[in-house]
């Protein structure tokens, strides 16, 4: 394998195993954030190290670049003085220019086949080496991508480097993609559920609050591995704290939850077979009667009977509240009351795009809260039963008996209960959370926020992957930011959103975060265990690919110049109609 191009300059100057510099030749073209290598013999010494090739070499990262002129010194501060000197040295003051050039050192290469793997360096470069161009052959071989990885796009610098991500390790070690609005977000996300389905034909369920993904056509193959689920509400699983948010009682009227608790766990022991609008329905019914009678009939689930309460006055009003709440809930969302399992039309091996549009931001926290918690638990009750069959039928090679035949039954029951009622979640699923600060803000402690730190943490026992998308990373709850392993970092202005990336980030170093700034449309920094080494990326266009995707900004001049030209078009037939003497019926 060939690891070096050309030479482009001589180590001088401090040197440690983590950095050092290089004078640059004259016509070295070389750019902030290319690759270079080195060797670490030293081949000033050394007879045999500059020409053998089994030797080691250090491959590092430009992260500085100087240009000097020691003809004009730094002394004479005056444009005068500077200009004397030019016309002075003339034509040697080109000859006399110097490129110092500064190199993080990245680590020592690996030769394994047709990959190269980066260890730990040692040693310090020496001074005196030659430093070369790091050869596109070398960085394939780095970025290499093998069964089971995903390419999202091309080394910045270097057009011919395709940059793969391990999907293993991106799924199940979790992920985050952070930009800020119009950097290319949604484009990445959208390439890396293309391939994820279309490549390796995984099952990806996305959170899609903005209708963003609601077109999404995949290169190749369209719409086929896509499904589109409107986001319905099923109130029957919703306990009556849930539901008190679902309705936007206050969380501080606690007398207004209180009866909404007893009517609820009484409309739910006498319709046991209601869900969707039925039950609300019952529900406001009940709390009418209550009203009319002012006197409540609930039941009590603990002692098992039914308990009467007289209802004054302030009572009445405080219920004659709730049934404002439940109306005015039912005439805005009651078309998203269902009885259908949100859950059951998760498709395997596709795209599943949860349109949550139509809800706003306090329902989409309980609808999402009670939807991840659903997937997640049926996950582990899967994995688990797998799991536990597994180790009896080797208990029973060992010892037959009856008891653990029945225990196996009883495990397999659960799985195919599972794999009927939704397949998708008989084998690992990744939830991609566009928009992630609305469910899982900082500081605060929703079901969401809960649900989403517990699969951040264990999903990857379980098979369940996370993806969190945000354009507000310092908005987003730190303990599920910090769990995401591989970060995928577009482009990002605003210094609290930068510091917070970078203390949620333990492979971001502060030299990359410097990068995020400045990168443009499309362009990403990604670090993390599903890349072999942190890269400037330019993600593939997904649009090019033959993909699409709707949430397109609305084009505001455009639309503007469409009416003006209507009207334009309208002036002139009317002036026509002027002229011809033609009466218009408007």
């Amino acid at each position: 394998m060939r690891i070096k191009e050309e030479a482009v300059g001589i180590v001088t100057g401090e040197a440690t195993v983590n950095s050092f510099q290089f004078y640059a030749q004259p016509d070295a073209n070389l750019k902030f954030g290319d690759f270079v290598v080195a060797k670490l013999c030293k081949e000033a010494k050394e007879r045999n190290c500059r020409w053998s090739d089994d030797v080691e070499w250090v491959i590092g990262t430009i992260r500085g670049l100087k240009n000097i002129n020691w003809l004009l010194s730094e002394g004479k501060s005056t444009y005068h003085s500077l200009q004397l000197d030019i016309w002075e040295y003339g034509e040697s003051i080109g000859e006399n220019e110097a490129l110092i050039v500064n190199v993080r050192v990245l680590g020592r290469v690996i030769i394994n086949g047709e990959r190269a793997e980066i260890v730990p360096n040692r040693v310090p470069i020496p001074n005196g080496n030659t430093v070369y161009r790091a050869s596109s052959e070398l960085l394939k071989a780095i970025y290499y991508g093998g069964p089971g990885f995903i390419e999202v796009g091309n080394l910045l610098l270097r057009e011919d480097v395709p940059i793969y991500l391990n999907a293993d390790e991106l799924v199940s070690r979790h992920f985050a993609v952070l930009a800020v609005t119009g950097a290319g977000k949604s484009n990445t996300v959208a390439v890396l559920i293309g391939e994820i389905t279309n490549r390796l034909r995984g099952t990806v369920v996305v959170l899609d609050p903005h209708g963003d993904y609601v077109k999404l056509r995949l290169p190749e193959t369209g719409r086929k591995y896509v499904k589109l689920i409107e986001a319905k509400i099923m109130p029957e699983e919703m306990d009556s704290e849930e539901l008190a948010d679902l309705i936007e009682i206050a969380s501080n009227a606690t007398i207004q939850r209180e009866f909404l608790a007893k009517a609820w766990e009484t409309v739910k022991h006498e319709n046991p077979t209601l869900g969707g609008r039925e039950l609300i329905e019952a529900l406001m019914s009940t709390i009418t009667e209550w009203i009319m009678n002012r006197a409540a009939y609930f039941w009590d689930e603990g002692k098992e009977s039914y308990i009467p309460e007289e209802l004054k006055s302030e009572r009445i009003e405080t219920l004659r509240g709730v049934v404002y709440r439940i109306r005015r809930f039912l005439r805005n969302y009651g078309s998203l009351l269902t009885s259908e399992d949100l859950i059951a039309q998760i498709e395997p091996g596709k795209a599943n795009v949860i349109d949550l549009g139509p809800l706003d931001e306090g329902q989409m926290k309980v609808v999402v809260g009670k939807l991840l918690e659903k997937i997640f638990e049926a996950r582990v009750d899967y994995e688990q039963a797998r799991k536990n069959i597994l180790r009896l039928r080797e208990d029973l090679k060992e010892n037959p008996n009856s008891k653990t035949a029945e225990e196996i039954k009883k495990f397999e029951s659960t799985m195919r209960a599972i794999e009927n009622k939704s397949p998708a979640l008989a084998e690992p699923i990744l939830i991609i959370v566009e928009e992630a600060h609305i469910f899982a803000p900082h500081g605060e402690h929703n079901d969401a926020v809960r649900i989403l730190s517990r699969i951040a943490r264990e999903g990857r026992k379980f098979g369940v992957g996370l993806g969190i998308v945000s354009q507000r990373p310092n908005k987003l709850n730190e303990d599920v930011l910090s769990q995401t392993n591989t970060k995928i970092i577009l482009r990002i202005v605003n210094p609290k959103d930068q510091d917070y990336v970078l203390r949620a980030s333990e492979q971001l170093s502060s030299d990359l975060l410097g990068d995020i700034a400045s990168l443009g449309k499309g362009e990403a920094v990604i670090v993390g265990q599903a890349i072999s080494l942190p890269a400037l990326v330019k993600i593939h266009n997904f649009k090019a690919l033959g993909g699409g995707y709707g949430g397109e900004d609305i084009g505001v001049v455009s639309r503007w110049k469409e009416r003006a030209e209507r009207e334009r078009l309208e002036r002139e037939k009317e002036k026509l109609y002027e002229e011809e003497e033609i009466e218009i019926d408007f």
